[in-house]
């Protein structure tokens, strides 16, 4: 007797069948998606075709090497997006990586923001013929600060000693774009955005709609690894609560470990009670010195392991937000050897 396929089972098969040659689209995330427990340089799948690798770093240890950022890749049907440049070495070692979990090419590499360890690796994936992006004032600081500060970083000795620098060169930014630009296949969609100045006056985020995944470079960090030096701290407040509003259910942090999303709120809470505790000393009329050393929060060692006023980036931090709280500071030119700004024009590129 001829069996017949019951209509109800075709949809599902169907379904299989695409699955198993791989033209599918990533399925939409069906409540908060698992964070998973990481070990320095562990590599996870964290939502279907997007893998997370967590580098090493301590603000309380400083035994443990420092790995450079965070990196996410997104594996689209024909290629692969990856959150970061890092530096040369790490960067090679990601490839090494990405390559264990697919076999397809690497297409675009976003720079989340010009900093070294976000950056300086661009070369390596330009090898592996990749396009490096970037917000245009992260592309601008690159190429204007980059050559300089390149040459400074690979003459640093000791435990800053970069011998990767000696040996490769810088890569600029080959899609500098202004407040967004979308990559989306029909499987994956990343939308990298701008929000505004917020670690530095270029930072980029890449936000994984389908996912409910927001990586963040160093506009938010998941412990005491905020580099306020080239920072508008008022502004970042105002971005981390933009932020807030997409729908995201995961933070890929440019530091530290995957979170919630709550993290964002952690940060605020951190800028804000910082700047009002430096604002409560300068209206008291105290030195600098007595206040960061009047400077408690209890809740914040407890989620980074040092206090406030601990490590000697936190107390830098403490006189950027002193201050900028006096109006000594001009935001526009943070991050710039050249000063006044450069004003050199980029081409930028605006995603659809």
């Amino acid at each position: 007797m001829k069996r017949v396929l019951p209509l109800a089972l075709v949809p599902a098969i169907l379904a299989a069948v695409l699955y198993l040659h791989g033209d599918r689209p990533a399925p939409a995330a069906q409540g908060p998606l698992p964070i998973p427990e990481m070990q320095f340089n562990d590599v996870k799948e964290i939502a279907p075709g997007v893998f997370f690798r967590l580098s090493s770093i301590s603000a309380a240890d400083p035994k443990i090497p420092f790995g450079g950022s965070n990196h996410t890749w997104v594996v689209f049907k024909d290629y692969v997006v990856v959150i970061d440049a890092n530096f040369p070495k790490e960067a090679a070692d990601v490839v090494a990586a990405i390559k264990k979990t697919t076999d397809k090419p690497i297409r675009y590499v976003l720079d989340t923001h010009h900093h070294g360890d976000h950056a300086y690796g661009n070369s390596v994936w330009a090898k592996e013929g990749a396009k490096i992006v970037a917000h245009k004032n992260a592309a601008r600081l690159l190429a204007v600060n980059g050559p300089k500060q390149w040459e400074e970083a690979s003459k640093a000795t000791g435990k800053d000693a970069r011998d990767d620098l000696k040996t490769t060169t810088l890569k600029q930014v080959d899609i500098p774009f202004d407040d967004r630009y979308v990559l989306d296949d029909g499987t994956q969609r990343v939308e990298f955005l701008h929000f505004g100045h917020c670690h530095t006056i270029g930072d980029a985020v890449a936000y994984l709609p389908k996912h409910k995944i927001l990586c963040t470079g160093d506009a938010c960090v998941n412990g005491a690894y905020n580099f306020m030096g080239h920072s508008n701290s008022a502004s970042w407040i105002r971005c981390l609560n933009e932020m807030h509003k997409l729908d995201v259910d995961v933070i890929c942090p440019g530091h530290g470990k995957l979170a919630r999303k709550d993290l964002l709120k952690t940060e605020v809470r951190y800028f804000t009670e910082l700047r009002a505790g430096v604002q409560a000393g300068i209206d008291a009329k105290k030195s600098l010195e007595d206040i960061t050393a009047g400077l408690h929060f209890p809740w914040y060692k407890e989620w980074t392991g040092v206090d406030v006023a601990g490590p000697q980036m936190n107390k830098d931090s403490v006189k950027h937000v002193y201050n900028e709280l006096q109006g000594k500071v001009e935001h526009e030119r943070l991050g710039w050897v050249p000063s006044p700004l450069e004003t050199r024009p980029v081409a930028v590129t605006r995603g659809d």
